[in-house]
């Protein structure tokens, strides 16, 4: 007696890693009706799939950027205090 079997290659990540996996393909399902309609579907849903890692990747940045943007603000002003401050300091010592 023959049987088929499919080989799983999912089951040979981590546990971890199995699940992020399967995030990504849950996300890049709602892309099924373009890749179902491609001549290749699976070269369809890889391309999908990295569509929606760069929307994730472009949100990720804008937040850095947002984030880098304040540390910088505020480094800026900690900067301008510690020279109004030598400013004075030296203007004291002169009087």
């Amino acid at each position: 007696m023959l049987f088929k079997s499919t080989k799983d290659w999912k089951q040979y990540l981590s546990p971890e890693d199995e699940e992020k996996l399967n995030a990504i393909i849950r996300r890049v399902a709602k892309y099924r009706g373009s890749y179902k309609n491609s001549d290749e579907v699976k070269v369809a849903q890889l391309w999908s799939a990295i569509l929606e890692l760069y929307k994730q990747n472009l949100i990720l940045q804008k937040r850095l950027d947002d984030v880098t943007g304040i540390f910088d603000s505020m480094t800026e002003r900690l900067k301008k205090k510690c020279e109004d401050k030598k400013e004075l300091i030296e203007s004291l010592e002169r009087f």
